[in-house]
C-alpha cells in the first residue's frame, strides 16, 4: 500500500484509546466474541450518512484534525483544517488524495484500502475480513482485522463505545509496523450530503469545485 495513504489511517500496535488506557483489554472467544462482532455489523450498517470531527495522529505523534463525511456505500471525505494541505476524498470506488501545496494527487482503489471494510453496503466483519482478535476494555469494543483478499497490507482495530457499539476510533498498522490513529468527535447522522463532497472531479481539478 502506498506509504502516505498508510499515515493518513486509510491502509494501527496494540495500542487502545486513552480512556481505556489502564484497563487492559480482554480477548473474546466464543459466545462473547460473536457478540461482540455482531454489536460492530450493526453499529456499522446501522447508519447511511455519518459526519464527525477527526483528529489523526501520526506515527511520529504529529497531529492533524478535520471534517470527515460517510456516506454508504463507498463514498467518504476528509477535509483537513489549516495548515495542513491535504484533502481524501473516496467516491465509492477510488480514494484520491490531493496535496495542494506539493500539487500531487494520489489514486488507489477503494478495495485496496482498510476503509472498504467500513463502507460497504452490507458489512459483514467475519465474512469480509480476516478477524486477527475481538477485545473488550470497560465500554470499549475493539476488533482488529485483515484484508481477507490479500490486496492491503497491515492490519486494522476498530474501536466502538458504549452499549450500542459506536465507532469512535481506529487504528491501522502499515506493513513497516507504523502506525496511525483516527477518532471521532461531534458525531453525528445528516439526513443528506451534496454530492459534490465525493466528486473525484472537484479533486483533481478544485476549479470546478461548486459546479454542478
Amino acid at each position: 500500500m502506498n506509504r502516505r495513504f498508510a499515515l493518513l489511517g486509510l491502509s494501527a500496535l496494540a495500542l487502545v484509546p486513552s480512556a481505556f488506557a489502564q484497563t487492559a483489554p480482554v480477548v473474546l472467544t466464543g459466545a462473547e466474541r460473536a457478540a461482540g462482532l455482531a454489536a460492530a455489523n450493526r453499529s456499522l450498517n446501522g447508519f447511511t450518512r455519518l459526519q464527525a470531527r477527526f483528529t489523526q495522529t501520526a506515527p511520529g505523534g504529529a497531529r492533524a484534525s478535520g471534517i470527515v463525511y460517510i456516506q454508504r456505500p463507498g463514498k467518504m471525505r476528509f477535509q483537513y483544517d489549516p495548515p495542513a494541505t491535504l484533502l481524501i476524498v473516496s467516491d465509492g470506488s477510488v480514494v484520491a488524495m490531493r496535496d495542494t501545496e506539493l500539487r500531487t494527487t494520489e489514486r488507489t482503489p477503494l478495495r485496496s484500502t482498510p476503509l472498504n471494510l467500513i463502507l460497504g453496503a452490507n458489512i459483514d466483519l467475519e465474512r469480509n475480513a480476516r478477524i486477527l482478535r475481538v477485545s473488550r476494555a470497560g465500554p470499549w469494543l475493539m476488533i482488529t482485522a485483515r484484508d481477507r483478499g490479500g490486496q492491503t497490507d497491515g492490519q486494522i482495530t476498530l474501536q466502538f463505545h458504549g452499549p450500542n457499539a459506536e465507532l469512535r476510533s481506529w487504528d491501522v498498522i502499515d506493513a513497516t509496523g507504523a502506525r496511525t490513529r483516527i477518532t471521532l468527535t461531534g458525531v453525528t447522522q445528516p439526513a443528506s450530503f451534496q454530492n459534490s463532497l465525493f466528486r473525484l472531479e472537484d479533486v483533481l481539478d478544485p476549479n470546478r469545485r461548486g459546479r454542478p
